[in-house]
């Protein structure tokens, strides 16, 4: 795209948006080298990745991005056996679990943002590394002293020798202190020896070693001769202690060189998807929509909004490339005019860099192989350019690839030029003849070599040259003479004027003055304004009918709505009912089998083919009529109590759908239904055979779960048991985040099938334990639960056993 174009469109405020919406520079990076695209599957594969990052941020919340930084220059030391500092390896400690978390909120996101998991699936998962350096290393980068059995024994050693320095220093310092030879009756360190403060003077009463001496010369610090050899101990073991921290560095740097090449690519789609989210969380914040993309050169944009504009904005409707391919914009200065332009283009820019636009749903945007706008006074003094030469030569630019084009297209070798341009205030800056006349050559110029032209002017010869010219039309902002102030409305198909005289006699200039004025425009021109008038009158006129037509189609759908809820509404109290009918079916069929029981138990009792056996017998027959006729009663289909019975088929309430399951009650067998051969008479499935039957003769019944459905939901199970892990580390997390999370986690459980998850949450001041513990009393899944065993984590991790 023109670099020009670019700025004076104002699309590096765009990124700049974006950019404040990253985590970390790796984010920051790719949003930097986003360019609008020109490629279709390209631009619509990014619009997707920002539409499913909206709906996944939207449902669960911004992407989990805490801890990522970029890595490039650490992992560059690394894979070259270089040692990294324990803030390094904090940082790689970091992305790991940053990757992670990542890869489990997609896990729960999929559904919405299927891309955006197959990305975070390919993160490697190095928990393991992360765990290590975290064994190793505190919060603050530093070596734990336990980070290695021989680390432990030597800060031992350190802290004895230290002690015996102390009690030796101690018994020298109150010996000292009785022959006034100290300036200071303290113990001081200089250099990690133990010295004391003695007088300069008195020096020589002291055997031992000088290591410091203050400004003032008055006081040096000696360390006795008895303690030398205690302080060389001392050193050697600080040394030996630096060492031993040097290579727990290098066997953690060792162990990050042998991902390193893991850890590179997961930088990348680290990178990656934190410029995503900073693109969802944009469309998030300005409401904006995916728009419909289109190879043809047509535009449309519902209620489109300048995504910089802020306050009280009016959305403007605006079409392009149907129709007409050449608009020609005219109104008053400060109208909207320019905005309009800056609107169509810069959203045009957005779309072909894969960002949502702010604007209604059902928005279309043409891909352009090239934009070009010319808009606001660029004028440069060191260049020796006045306003209109600075507007030619970018419009020369552009008509000279019109006019390559157009050779090009002459031979045969390309189409029309799949180009838009954007021109403010064409012909502006010269003499209004000219450039009018000038104005009508170039939009003739571009119109033949098929561009998708919008321009703004003041020159009523346009106007008349849209008129007159097929594919040109003209519009117009739209400004209210009475309030003396613009509407800021795109009015497309209506000519605009500047209004210049009513507004003038309206501020209280005479009458006669305005009259003359009108005098002196011309006959012609008044001719002209007047038919552009009634135009806009006609106009008026069928926009009022075109907003009446509206409502009464509104009212229209709300009426339709209206049904469709009061049928919802049936439908849900038949389904009440029915269920109702077949619990109570239930209940008859448990009678009837204690019954059964009891008669069986008594016919047990009896011998073979006595009297009281056939009795029982026909109890029995009895019985099984009695269930399988309240059965027949419980489930039929519930009518209203007022409706007639029905007497012939062709009373049927509602035909019955092809493929229902129905049970033909002459037959006493089950069937589906195969078609209606006439109201009231059906075909019906038996089996292998195919019969006719009336209505009346058919019970619906409710229909059967599939076994494809019951596979798919095993399918569910399975994979979320493969995919759920028994433990979450909710660590770092405020109370609230952590239950947002926990609800989602213990659903995810149960659907996996798990008996008992642990919690990690640590222990610090203990708010957030308690804050997941009273979640958990009220949690409707939870059966019990308590602190883990001290050797498995004690206070900091919770054990949940679930129903």
């Amino acid at each position: 795209m023109d670099d020009r174009t670019l700025r004076v469109l104002e699309y590096d405020k765009i990124l700049a948006m974006l950019a404040d919406l990253t985590a970390c520079s790796l984010g920051r990076e790719r949003v930097a080298r986003l360019q609008p695209e020109t490629r279709p599957e390209t631009i619509q594969a990014r619009l997707d990745e920002t539409t499913q990052a909206a709906a996944a941020i939207n449902r669960y919340g911004p992407f989990p991005l805490g801890g990522l930084t970029n890595l490039s220059e650490p992992l560059r030391r690394a894979q070259i056996g270089a040692s990294l500092t324990g803030r390094e390896l904090l940082a790689v400690a970091d992305c790991i679990r940053c990757a992670r978390r990542l890869w489990e909120y997609f896990a729960r996101a999929e559904e919405l943002a299927p891309d955006l998991a197959d990305l975070a699936g390919r993160l490697s998962d190095h928990r393991d590394l992360q765990s290590e350096i975290e064994r190793c290393l505190d919060e603050q980068g530093e070596v734990r002293r336990n980070a290695s059995e021989q680390l432990t024994r030597l800060y031992g050693r350190q802290a004895a020798l230290e002690a015996r320095a102390r009690e030796r220093t101690e018994a020298i310092l109150r010996a000292a202190i009785g022959k006034d030879i100290l300036q200071d009756p303290v113990l001081v360190l200089r250099d990690g020896r133990f010295c004391l403060p003695v007088k300069s003077e008195k020096r020589s009463q002291i055997r031992g070693v000088i290591h410091d001496r203050s400004d003032s010369g008055a006081t040096v610090f000696i360390e006795p001769l008895e303690l030398v050899q205690l302080g060389n101990e001392l050193r050697e073991v600080e040394l030996a202690i630096a060492d031993e921290i040097k290579a727990i560095l290098q066997v953690l740097s060792g162990q990050v060189g042998a991902v390193v090449g893991d850890l590179q690519r997961d930088q990348q789609t680290l990178g990656l998807l934190d410029a995503i989210s900073a693109r969802g969380r944009l469309s998030l914040a300005m409401a904006g929509v995916p728009p419909r993309l289109r190879t043809d050169g047509v535009t449309v944009l519902k209620q489109a909004r300048h995504p910089l504009l802020t306050g009280r904005v009016v959305p403007l409707d605006f079409w392009i490339g149907d129709d007409f391919q050449t608009l020609i914009i005219t109104g008053p200065n400060t109208g909207g005019k320019t905005v309009t332009l800056k609107t169509v283009g810069l959203l045009t820019l957005m779309a072909q860099s894969g960002l949502h636009i702010p604007a209604d749903a059902g928005s279309e945007v043409s891909v352009f192989e090239q934009v070009w706008a010319d808009i606001g006074d660029e004028q440069s003094l060191e260049q020796s350019l006045s306003t209109f030469s600075s507007h030619m030569t970018q419009i020369i630019k552009i008509l000279h690839r019109a006019d390559s084009w157009v050779r090009r297209r002459e031979a045969g070798q390309v189409g029309d030029m799949n180009t838009l341009v954007l021109l403010d205030e064409l012909g502006a800056g010269t003499d209004p003849t000219e450039g009018a006349a000038l104005g009508q050559a170039i939009l003739e110029e571009l119109h033949a070599a098929g561009c998708r032209t919008v321009v703004t002017t003041h020159y009523n010869d346009l106007k008349v040259f849209a008129y007159a010219t097929p594919g040109m039309e003209n519009a117009s902002v739209e400004f209210d003479v009475k309030s003396l102030a613009p509407t800021y409305r795109l009015l497309i198909g209506q000519p605009g004027s500047s209004n210049a005289l009513d507004i003038a006699q309206r501020l209280g200039l005479p009458r006669r003055v305005t009259q003359r004025a009108r005098e002196f425009l011309g006959g012609e021109r008044l001719r002209v304004e007047d038919a552009l008038r009634e135009m806009r009158a006609s106009q008026r006129d069928l926009e009022r009918e075109r907003q009446r037509t509206s409502k009464t189609q509104r009212d229209l759908e709300n009426l339709r709505a209206q049904y469709a809820r009061e049928l919802a509404a049936l439908e849900s109290q038949r389904a009440e009912a029915m269920e109702k009918g077949y619990e109570r079916a239930l209940a008859i069929v448990r009678q009837a089998e204690e019954e059964a029981r009891r008669i069986i138990s008594e016919l047990q009792r009896q011998p073979r083919q006595s009297r009281v056996t056939e009795e029982k017998r026909q109890e029995v027959a009895a019985l099984r009529e009695k269930v399988e006729a309240e059965a027949r009663r419980q489930t039929a289909p519930i009518t209203p109590e007022t409706a007639p019975e029905p007497q012939g088929p062709q009373q049927e309430a509602a035909p019955l759908a092809v493929g229902q399951r129905v049970h033909v009650r002459s037959l006493g067998r089950e069937g589906t239904v195969h078609s209606r051969l006439k109201p009231g008479i059906y075909q019906v499935e038996v089996g292998a055979m195919r019969v006719e039957a009336p209505v009346s003769d058919l019970q619906v019944l409710a229909p059967e779960i599939s076994p494809e459905a019951r596979q798919l939901a095993a399918r569910m199970q399975m994979r979320k048991s493969t995919t759920f892990s028994s433990e979450v580390d909710l660590r770092g997390t405020t109370v609230d985040e952590a239950v947002l999370e926990l609800e989602k986690y213990l659903d995810d459980a149960v659907l996996a099938g798990a008996a008992e998850v642990r919690l990690l949450h640590g222990k610090g001041t203990g708010a957030l334990r308690q804050g997941i513990q009273k979640f958990l009393r009220g949690h409707r899944n939870v059966k019990s639960f308590a602190s883990a065993p001290l050797h498995e984590g004690g206070d900091g991790v919770t054990v949940v056993q679930l129903r």
